[in-house]
């Protein structure tokens, strides 16, 4: 025996340390075309199925070469019924007129043709065409036809047609494996003339082994028992004289001088004859050192070109390297990937299949290469033609809001581990489902249960999320149930439930379920990133199915051997858990299926269940019952497969009959049996999309095609929600990051915040189309990039279909915000609600804080100290950007700002700043807020000799502007209460009340001054403190405290003109016991 491939391979690493031939490769551009595309596509049994542009598949399309002619060569390849001449010098290709019974297949693992094509010539530029009937003749044109003679011989009556070399036809006598003789055929003057080969044995097995114009060279075989007896024989065509060759040998060559006998007369060896004097004797050549078991060795350019066959066993199926050897070992590269059927050439070149670059990943750039020898030794290499990609087969689908994937034999095969790739293509989601884009991701492998026969090939059974991911059947070798994002090759989210060989039975967005792969126990899985994700409830098997954050779970298991189960079927929402509707399926479920307003049941035919399924419209509450076929829900439909007729869309958008049947349901043909073939296992074979899209089936041909469901699809809908409860800006980086998964596409979204209390406008963000789900992030900024107030505020989500079908999503919520900027009077710095503080007798300070529904809560007592007696305490906005409001007081003549810290209440022994001192001149200070609108808050004090006013404008950096003078002789007032906006033109307003007990209000102005007064009121006497206290009741109006004498508090609201409506009672009694209310 030759050496094995073992030692082959020690032994050309080795060889890579010796001098190298001295050999050049010269690269030549060709001037070759693409081959021509496959035949014409059946038509489909719907109307305008989109046909999705098929990836390639990782092995080379597998091309036979029928014939290596003078200018030309014939050739057919996998999946394909014609032939192609293709020219040397051009590249050009011509289709033949003549096809073969059907397209050709290939068996990539087993690397052979089903069948391989009759014979069409060999050795020059005729192409022969043999028909067997009426009279079996064999037809010699050249090349493609239509130029040059055409000549028919006849095949005698008692003659079979074997091949034909040049214009010579072969025909054998008797059968194949007893051949009683060997024909040479030739038309000469018209007539045709008969030669039969003497010297053959007869009743033996003959075959032409290789040959060209001149000469063939013929193996005969005999087994006797299980003894095999051979001989080898050169024939001269031109004469019919023979040559008899070694018995040994396994495959003869023949180049312009020499007949190659491999394998003779050892199998190491082999016999070189010269054919101009076969006579002669042969030179034995000692191949040992070029070649092993099962090469290609063929001689060329003075040595010998070699190649290995693929080997599965090493996870080669696409061709190995060409090379020139001699029989040092030394060697050189002709061509970097090659097929291992190499031809050779009338002129002594070598014609292969091949690429010039290897890839660890996807396709090669697979081509026709001529190899040409020089005198010199050098060998041209011109690449001739492309050959075609071959479509990668699909062998798993999922759709989910207009994306499609597919588990192919892409990217790479090593089916051992991986058998493709995932692809994901992007459909358009309005209109046709035209395809978009499309990307090749991460590596597949294994066979999913549901696929039947293991014989059958690779096939995975997908689920789409609908919010760009795809999960399948089976978990990984770990037991992990894996989801993978459209578009990346990553591994993308995934849990370890703990089950045996977990298989998927369900997917909707974020959840999905699981069953124990040997039965038993069920878990129902919350996905998260990474690998963060948990296991929600593991429970005994029963059917169940997931839409967005709803479960719905048959109530007895079909598992259960047990009679008179439960036969209802029930919902529950997996963020809340809250118990959803329930209805009764009249049999106990082993499948359910539930898309928005339908659920889908299949039952088994074990008693006391009948077999077959049916349907519940939730919102008519009916149900009916179907029959037994494999069906897929969508959105507004049903799609069920049969062996008879294929795929069956059913429409169940305008309701179920009531007391009707199946029968009455509108449905139509959208794939005949015939254009789906053995693809049949649904969500590997076939598929809906239930997120408001359509249905995608593979076809024989390979290419998977999009039906539009010609139904429309349900409203857009928000089917499962992740929203942050609350926007702490405190925190650093902290956003309100916010998910919605939808029940279908949409066009585009807007999310608009708004001040609840205000109902302002603070933020619209805004996002394009979002296929499933969509996101949004706020960071509690305005539209100019400044924090928001302290508050509360509403988020409202808009958003149009992108099918254009129903009414715009609109769906609202509201998120507190807490540590943004400084709300007015929100000393606690976390809610937007003004605040009281109250100070007693002994200067201690204690805060009541506003509870939002116009009331303020319990005391907090202070402890940081009391203020020592004519304390003027000024709550104000934030003094120091700690996004707190601060207070102002005045100690003495100095004016100090304390820092408390949100939350706390201010004391004597509070961090605090000096603004100044000889602030002792003012009786009066209030601040009203940002009275000028420049977006800080400022201060208002009166002189107390003068009554004169000033107003200091607060700054950026938290101080106090120069003082300016904006009203005289104000002495008129008991009190001067800052009141915030009370007209609602953003700017803070004054209140005065003067000693007859009149209220009056200043309007603030851009310039920081007031307008004239107005009046509000009177009676006002009748209180004994007065404390602008902002918004207590949530609706972003400025609200009034006032204690009377008897010691009640009471509050009015403003009324957003200025006014205030009637007093409400909020302290019941005691407020007198406080020296002063601020």
């Amino acid at each position: 025996m030759i050496r094995p491939l073992n030692k082959r391979a020690v032994r050309r690493r080795r060889a890579l340390g010796r001098i190298a031939l001295t050999v050049t490769l010269a690269v030549t551009a060709g001037i070759g075309t693409a081959a021509a595309t496959a035949a014409a596509d059946a038509p489909a049994a719907s109307a305008d199925p989109v046909v999705v542009s098929p990836g390639a598949r990782f092995v080379p399309r597998a091309t036979i070469v029928l014939n290596a002619g003078e200018t030309g060569f014939l050739t057919a390849q996998e999946g394909d019924d014609r032939l192609r001449w293709i020219d040397y010098a051009t590249g050009a290709t011509t289709v033949l007129d003549h096809r073969l019974p059907e397209p050709l297949t290939y068996d990539v693992d087993d690397l052979r043709f089903d069948r391989y094509p009759a014979d069409f010539g060999h050795g020059s530029d005729t192409v022969a065409l043999y028909t067997a009937s009426p009279s079996p003749h064999v037809t010699l044109q050249q090349r493609a036809g239509g130029t040059g003679p055409t000549v028919t011989v006849p095949i005698p009556a008692d003659q079979t047609y074997v091949a034909t070399y040049g214009d010579t036809v072969i025909t054998r006598t008797g059968p194949q494996t007893a051949a009683t003789g060997l024909h040479l055929l030739r038309m000469e003057n018209g007539e045709l003339r008969d030669r039969k080969l003497e010297g053959l044995p007869e009743g033996w097995n003959l075959t032409i082994s290789a040959g060209d114009s001149r000469s063939v060279a013929v193996r005969a075989i005999k087994w006797e028992d299980t003894t095999m007896s051979q001989g080898w024989w050169v024939v001269d065509l031109a004469t019919g004289s023979l040559k008899t060759l070694s018995t040994h040998g396994e495959r003869v060559w023949f180049d312009r001088d020499t007949v190659f006998h491999l394998d003779a007369p050892e199998p190491y060896a082999a016999q070189v004859y010269r054919r101009d004097d076969l006579d002669a004797e042969p030179t034995t050549v000692d191949l040992r050192e070029v070649y092993a078991y099962d090469d290609t060795v063929v001689p060329f350019a003075g040595a010998f070109a070699t190649v290995s066959a693929p080997n599965p066993g090493n996870n080669e199926y696409r061709g190995n390297t060409l090379s020139l050897r001699d029989t040092e070992g030394n060697w050189k590269s002709l061509l970097t990937v090659a097929s291992p059927s190499v031809h050779r050439t009338p002129d002594g070149s070598l014609l292969v299949a091949g690429a010039e670059k290897d890839t660890d990943y996807g396709p090669l750039d697979w081509g026709y290469y001529l190899l040409t020898p020089a005198a010199d030794g050098t060998v041209t290499r011109k690449r001739v033609a492309d050959i075609e990609d071959r479509e990668a087969e699909p062998y798993g689908i999922s759709l989910g809001s207009g994306i499609l994937t597919t588990a192919d034999d892409s990217k790479l095969y090593m089916p051992g581990t991986y058998v493709g790739a995932y692809r994901s293509t992007w459909l358009r989601t309005s209109g046709r489902p035209e395809e978009l884009e499309s990307s090749v991701d991460g590596l597949v492998s294994g066979r999913d249960n549901d696929c039947g026969d293991s014989e059958n090939g690779p096939c995975v059974t997908m689920f789409a999320s609908g919010d760009g991911h795809h999960g399948r059947e089976a978990g990984t070798e770990q037991d992990v149930t894996m989801l993978y994002r459209n578009g990346d090759a990553s591994w993308g989210p995934r849990i370890t439930s703990g089950l045996q060989s977990p298989e998927l039975i369900d997917l909707s967005g974020r959840y999905g379920v699981v069953n124990n792969g040997s039965g038993g126990t069920q878990a129902v899985l919350h996905f998260k990133d990474g690998a963060t994700g948990s296991v929600l409830q593991k429970r005994q098997v029963v059917a169940a199915s997931v839409w967005g954050n709803t479960l719905w779970s048959a109530t007895g298991s079909w598992d259960d051997p047990g009679l008179d189960l439960p036969t209802t079927v029930t919902a529950k929402n997996l963020s809340t858990n809250a118990a959803g509707e329930t209805f009764d399926a009249g049999c106990v479920p082993r499948e359910l299926q539930a898309v928005g307003r339908w659920v889908y049941w299949q039952c088994d035919d074990s008693w006391p269940n009948y077999r077959g399924g049916g349907v519940y419209d939730r919102q008519t509450e009916r149900t009916l019952e179907l029959g037994t076929d494999k069906t897929l829900l969508g959105d507004g439909y049903l799609v069920r497969q049969s062996d008879t007729t294929g795929l069956t869309l059913v429409d169940l958008h305008d309701g179920l009959p009531a007391g009707g049947t199946e029968a009455d349901l509108p449905r139509r043909v959208i794939a005949t049996a015939a254009e789906l073939g053995d693809r049949t296992v649904p969500r590997a074979g076939w598929t809906v999309d239930r997120f408001g899209g359509h249905v995608a089936y593979t076809g024989a041909d390979r290419r998977v095609r999009i039906v539009p469901s010609g139904v429309p699809a349900s409203r857009i809908a928000v089917i499962d929600a992740q929203t942050t409860p609350a926007l702490d800006l405190r925190a650093g980086g902290a956003t309100w990051a916010s998910r919605w998964w939808l029940s279908k596409p949409a066009a585009s979204w807007t999310l608009t915040l708004r001040n609840k209390a205000s109902g302002k406008t603070v933020r619209t963000l805004s996002g394009g189309e979002a296929r499933g789900a969509l996101s949004a992030s706020w960071d509690g900024r305005d539209t100019a990039g400044a924090y928001v107030p302290n508050g509360a505020y509403t988020w409202t989500l808009t958003a149009k279909p992108a099918d254009g079908v129903g009414a715009d999503l609109s769906v609202s919520g509201t998120v507190p915000v807490t540590g943004g900027a400084a709300v007015w009077r929100d000393l606690a710095g976390d809610d937007g609600f003004g605040d009281l503080l109250a100070v007693d007798g002994t200067g201690a300070v204690s805060m009541y804080r506003g509870n939002g529904t116009g009331g303020v809560s319990s005391r907090i007592a202070g402890s940081d100290g009391a203020f020592p007696a004519g304390s003027v305490l000024v709550p104000a906005g934030d003094v120091d950007g700690d996004r707190c409001a601060d207070v102002l007081v005045r100690v003495g003549d100095q004016l100090r700002a304390y820092r408390p810290g949100c939350g706390e209440v201010v004391g004597a022994s509070s961090p605090y700043t000096l603004i100044g001192n000889g602030w002792g001149q003012y009786d009066q200070l209030t601040s009203p807020g940002d009275m000028n609108g420049d977006g800080f808050v400022d201060l208002i004090a009166r002189q107390r000799t003068t009554g004169d006013i000033y107003f200091y404008a607060g700054t950026a950096d938290h101080h106090l502007k120069t003082r300016v003078r904006i009203q005289a002789n104000w002495k008129l007032y008991k009190w001067i209460t800052g009141a915030g906006d009370l007209n609602g033109d953003g700017r803070g307003d004054l209140l005065g009340q003067d000693s007859a007990g009149v209220l009056w209000r200043y309007y603030g102005t851009a310039a920081g001054s007031v307008t004239k007064r107005e009046r509000v009121g009177g009676g006002w006497n009748v209180y004994s403190a007065l404390a602008g206290t902002g918004d207590l009741s949530g609706d972003g109006r400025a609200d009034l405290l006032a204690r009377d004498t008897t010691g009640k508090l009471w509050r009015y609201a403003s009324a957003g003109d200025g006014t205030y409506g009637g007093r409400v009672l909020v302290g019941t009694g005691g407020w007198n016991t406080f020296k002063g209310l601020y």
